[in-house]
């Protein structure tokens, strides 16, 4: 028998259930009377609309085991709305390849936004060794190993073991930020620094994955204009090139929508009128009260002026501002085959936007993307990458070495992370620990997987053998977050509680709104000093962090 706590509970998820399931049916009664046939089983309108939900509701469901993320229900999801016979034809099939393609490059911007404005510029500088070699070395080496590897076991060719490598080598945040909380909040590994050294690498680490692997994928026939030739020159052009026009927009960007907090000051002054007291025997004046009778003085002369409202935009503002310019980019950079120099001009034009605005307000705009990717980004993006994969496509022996592959990859990784976390106060219990906690990977494989595979249909068609290699990395990018995702959330939380120093003085309670610690007092998300990353912020979970 369940007690009254447990029976209310129960009771409320019921409920809860019941109102969201009546909510998608009144939703998809509207749909069908709007849109028609394309909203019933088997449309394409209708098959975005169970992905969607269902990979949310699954997300929702996985988070309630910590600390599984919410991403590995929502691919899951996704995969078996694809491969389940009857429901595979009627929901995965019928989805769109165009739009697809389309929602995972918008998805993509999300990610590349909220990368450049979570970038912590000063932490980077501030311990700026050990994140060069904790943010490069096991990335270099995992996309190195995998590179040499796949080219005998898959029998790919050299440009798309290069790809390969570099889809492998980004982490995922969204598994390591908040499993990095959890063992800050119980003590664990702060005073060594541990939490803030690994999400100020963790952001890097993303930057140089997906950097990496826009300038190898421009290699790959469909995404580079000219082919192999053309890609020699192009490569450091698009890394030259979004490297600067990035800085240029992002810089612009800070100075045309400036922040509340940065309003220009004016040489205004408020004080009240030095007037002595009015006579008892004088009414005061109709409609005006003395205490209210206040004159507004410029320094520069004696008349009364107001001040002009200071041209200002808010946190919402920015963000809409930011979102249009990076998919802007994204896309035109995708019609004409630059995408490396897009996605990398991206980066840079949030990071450079968000030095501009300053800490505060980056993380404000920062949090209006945060929820837009909870809700439905993280849902939509990875719901349609595990919709996009067709088990009966996948050959056994492809899967396997593509598996032993992954696993060569992250043994070279957590290799190259145990020495490169070497030196400053780190023990080598807490550098074992570093090691584990770089295997987890979602969000970059999720957002690049499809790229190839999308260009190669594009180009080629369907059923192209460049169609299938592109199909070939999108498998092997799932595959290496259904295996490392899980896995690697486990294994943090395990070894976090064997390997890392417990210090008394560190411990802050679930639930209470205690500031989380980086090296030198600065926040590790925005670089603001003193900031306080409230635990509703971390409560975003897995879908509040890239």
């Amino acid at each position: 028998m369940w007690s009254p706590e447990e029976a209310a509970r129960h009771a409320r998820d019921a409920r809860r259930l019941a109102i969201a399931v009546a909510g998608l049916l009144a939703w998809w009664a509207a749909g069908r009377l709007a849109v028609g046939p394309s909203f019933g089983p088997g449309g394409a309108v209708f098959a975005v609309f169970v992905v969607l939900f269902c990979s949310f509701g699954a997300g929702r469901v996985v988070a309630r085991f910590p600390p599984m993320p919410a991403l590995l229900g929502q691919l899951v999801a996704g995969f078996l709305l694809r491969n389940i016979p009857t429901v595979g034809d009627a929901v995965g099939a019928a989805v769109d390849a165009r739009f697809s393609a389309a929602a995972r490059t918008a998805a993509l911007g999300i990610v590349l936004a909220r990368a450049g404005l979570s970038l912590d510029v000063k932490a980077v500088y501030r311990l700026r060794w050990a994140i060069k070699r904790l943010a490069f070395g096991p990335a270099t080496a995992e996309a190195l190993v995998v590179t040499l590897l796949a080219k005998p076991a898959l029998g790919l060719p050299w440009s798309h073991c290069a790809a390969l490598g570099y889809l492998f080598a980004g982490i995922s945040p969204a598994v390591v930020v908040p499993s990095m909380l959890a063992l800050q909040d119980h003590g664990r590994g702060v005073r060594a620094g541990v939490p803030a050294l690994a999400i100020t690498a963790a952001s890097v680490d993303v930057v140089y994955a997906i950097a990496g692997f826009g300038v190898v994928s421009s290699w790959l026939p469909g995404m580079g204009a000219g082919g192999a030739a053309a890609a020699a020159w192009q490569a450091p052009t698009q890394i030259v090139g979004g490297a600067l026009g990035g800085l240029v927009v992002g810089k612009l960007l800070g100075t045309v929508l400036p922040p509340e907090e940065n309003a220009p000051d004016t040489n205004t002054t408020t004080s009240m009128p030095k007037t002595s007291a009015p006579p008892t025997n004088v009414p005061p004046t109709r409609g005006v009260t003395p205490s209210l009778a206040v004159t507004t003085t410029t320094e520069t002369g004696g008349e009364s002026a107001r001040a002009p409202p200071a041209d200002v935009y808010s946190s919402s503002a920015r963000a809409v501002a930011l979102m249009a310019l990076v998919q802007l980019a994204l896309f035109a950079g995708a019609r004409w085959e630059l995408s490396g120099g897009a996605a990398l001009l991206s980066l840079v034009m949030s990071t450079a936007a968000a030095q501009a605005w300053g800490p505060k307000p980056a993380k404000a705009t920062g949090l209006h993307l945060n929820a837009i990717w909870a809700k439905v980004g993280e849902p939509l993006l990875f719901g349609l990458i595990g919709a996009a994969v067709d088990a009966s496509r996948l050959k056994a022996d492809v899967a396997g070495f593509g598996i032993l592959t992954l696993a060569a990859g992250l043994a070279a990784r957590c290799v190259s992370a145990f020495f490169a976390a070497k030196g400053g106060s780190l023990s080598v219990r807490d550098r074992l620990f570093i090691a584990v906690a770089w295997t987890p990977k979602a969000t970059v494989q999720a957002a690049l997987a499809g790229l190839p595979f999308d260009a190669a249909v594009e180009a080629f068609g369907r059923g192209s053998k460049e169609a299938d290699r592109g199909e070939t990395l999108l498998a092997l990018g799932v595959l290496s977050i259904l295996i490392t995702a899980p896995l690697g959330a486990a294994a943090m939380a395990v070894c976090g509680e064997r390997l890392l120093e417990k210090d008394a003085d560190e411990c802050s309670p679930r639930g209470t709104h205690s500031p989380r610690r980086s090296l030198e007092g600065g926040d590790p998300e925005t670089g603001a000093e003193d900031v306080e990353v409230l635990e509703d912020n971390a409560r975003l979970g897995r879908g509040g962090h890239f």
